[in-house]
């Protein structure tokens, strides 16, 4: 018997539901797989965070260390709530995780006698780079699970996390790297069918709704989908009471703060004269468009086709999610997310996709390669930049008006990442970074008054500041990098043994 597989049997004796748990071999590759990434990517951590989103959830976490409830300084940070003091308007679950990370920060802070922002920040973004990677480790065991060998599920991994806008926002504090993480979770404990794995899977569907609302969508398609594996109406419905009780605990903590349970982010405009655009650009458009920023992802979409031939059901859960998720965001007047690398909403999306992509082989396999090191080389100025640089260089242009460019091929981002990465480069090298740091406070207008879009977007590169040389922190981030590099290619290697558990299970029948 498949060690693989565990099978249950009824009071009766006969044989009951057949589920499937990943062989240990498989399960050691897609630790492996997680740590490596996580070192490699803190390795490249930013030294702060710089959209207004971030800075908002961050103040959050901040706030409940130092004493002050979810309340967040006046201003652009927040709005006047109920009871006269600011609060956030964004999403709750990434604030609360970081609660831990932003007390060491500040812990740190004191230590090295720096700002608690400054710090806390940085310990904060921390939370991105491990939830990509922890994203990473699930897709090596949900693209297992669909038939990839354990090669190919540990390829699909690294093509995800090395291929895709993945790695630009592993770099940063968006709610969508934890939503990545919770939507590919919760589908591989939905398709393990057992009872367990379904209370995890429903657990996690109420999670997507406070890590933002968008996440509603994971738990209808989850019972949909247990429901086509004929489970029974009380155990497919889990998943969407799920859903529906994170919506009722998002409301009620909407309905404290601002009075309103329905006062989710930034203003509602809904429409579904949006949808034709929003869709065409979130896909296709040379400024937004999946295509440009994550090539493989496109011939990825092709998986799901494979998947269906053997394992329908499965297939039409993942199209449905990738179809959903573009679906709730193209039907929104803001669909682009503003000043976004790509599109930034369809993260949450890629894990799934990925992992549905492990099945290739031949020369498809080797396609979705050439095309996920495309996507790397797309991507890979972010790694030492802040991408917000190019776009602040636009709207410093002579007569330059915030005007739309989503379907401007000459300045796409993707184009102008490389060269908009280089002239940050060469901007921290004329400025001396300690100095930087305490000429100003407050928001900026200009390049010349940021202090984030003048500076090697790496840590060690503000190291000067805490009065540390900036050698220690570059030993430290290879190090980093080869202890990240040593754990995938020793699950690459485990890959590689013969052995009877790395053997697909695929997927269990549905009981009868």
């Amino acid at each position: 018997m498949n060690k693989g597989v565990c099978r249950r049997y009824d009071a009766r004796g006969k044989r009951g539901i057949t589920h499937i748990r990943p062989p240990a071999s498989i399960t050691r590759q897609a630790i492996l797989i997680a740590a490596g990434l996580a070192l490699i990517l803190l390795a490249f951590l930013p030294p702060g965070i710089y959209s207004v989103d971030g800075n908002s959830m961050l103040a959050v976490a901040e706030s409940i260390v130092t004493g002050h409830g979810v309340a967040v300084p006046a201003g652009f940070l927040g709005s006047l709530g109920v009871d006269g003091r600011f609060y956030s308007n964004w999403y709750p679950l990434l604030s609360f995780l970081a609660v831990p990370l932003v007390l060491f920060g500040r812990m740190l802070a004191s230590m090295l006698h720096l700002p608690f922002h400054f710090v806390a920040a940085v310990c904060a973004l921390s939370l991105s780079a491990v939830m990509t990677a922890a994203a990473a480790g699930v897709v090596v065991l949900l693209a297992h699970r669909f038939g990839a060998s354990a090669r190919g599920a540990c390829l699909a991994a690294v093509c995800f996390a090395f291929g895709t806008i993945a790695l630009v926002y592993a770099r940063t504090f968006f709610a969508e790297p934890l939503l990545a993480l919770l939507f590919v979770a919760a589908f591989f404990f939905a398709v393990q069918l057992s009872p367990g794995a379904v209370m995890a899977a429903s657990a996690l569907a109420a999670l997507a709704v406070l890590t933002k609302p968008t996440g509603i969508i994971l738990g209808p398609i989850l019972s949909a989908y247990l429901l086509m594996k004929r489970r029974k109406l009380r155990v497919a419905a889990l998943p969407a009471c799920g859903a529906i009780l994170g919506l009722a605990v998002y409301g009620l903590y909407n309905q404290v703060r601002f009075g309103n349970p329905l006062r989710f982010g930034p203003p509602w405009n809904f429409g579904l004269a949006y949808v034709p655009g929003g869709i065409g650009g979130l896909l296709f458009s040379p400024q937004y468009g999946l295509l440009w920023y994550s090539p493989a992802a496109i011939l990825a979409l092709y998986g799901i086709y494979l998947l269906a031939r053997k394992h329908p059901p499965e297939a039409l859960a993942a199209f449905a999610l990738i179809l959903g998720q573009l679906f709730i965001h193209s039907i929104w007047q803001y669909w682009s997310g503003g000043w976004s690398w790509g599109p930034r909403f369809l993260v949450p999306i890629l894990p799934v996709l990925f992992s549905v992509a492990g099945q290739f082989e031949g020369k498809l396999k080797k396609a979705f390669l050439i095309l996920a090191l495309a996507g790397f080389v797309i991507n890979a100025p972010t790694l030492f930049s802040y991408y917000e640089r190019y776009f602040s260089e636009l709207n410093e242009q002579p007569g330059a008006v915030a005007h739309d460019l989503t379907w401007s091929f000459d300045k796409a981002p993707w184009l102008h990442g490389w060269p908009a990465a280089v002239r940050e480069v060469q901007d921290a090298r004329t400025h001396n970074v300690v100095e930087l740091f305490h000429s100003r406070n407050g928001p900026a207008h200009a390049i010349r008054d940021s202090r984030a879009l003048q500076v090697v977007a790496i840590w060690w590169w503000v190291l000067p500041v805490a009065k540390i040389p900036r050698w220690v922190g570059i030993v430290a981030a290879l190090l980093m990098c080869a202890a990240g590099a040593r754990a995938i290619q020793r699950a690459f290697s485990l890959a590689n043994q013969p052995a009877e558990s790395n053997e697909s299970p695929g997927i269990s029948p549905p009981s009868r």
